[in-house]
């Protein structure tokens, strides 16, 4: 993993999306970061980060789905940080 924020939730997050986990699934993992106070750019740079490692295509897929969630660019359901908050991530 390039960085690490929280191991368990990293750890929890990777194997999520090596098994190609539904939306819903690595939702509530990335909930978790938020709920520990993790800021939307922190787990977007992660994301990014995991992304520029991969040459798996599905994998690819697999993270942009996530980061769609952490960046706001899906639907109000699976968003998990909102602008109001001012903590989303650019």
């Amino acid at each position: 993993m390039p960085h690490t924020i929280i191991a368990g939730i990293d750890r929890d997050l990777l194997a999520a999306l090596d098994a190609r986990a539904g939306l819903l699934t690595l939702r509530a993992i990335l909930l978790r970061y938020q709920a520990s106070g993790v800021t939307a750019a922190q787990v977007a740079g992660l994301l990014q980060d995991l992304r520029a490692a991969t040459q798996d295509e599905a994998l690819e897929d697999a993270i942009l789905d996530a980061l769609d969630m952490v960046t706001g660019w899906c639907g109000p359901e699976l968003r998990v940080w909102d602008e109001a908050g001012g903590n989303r991530a650019s």
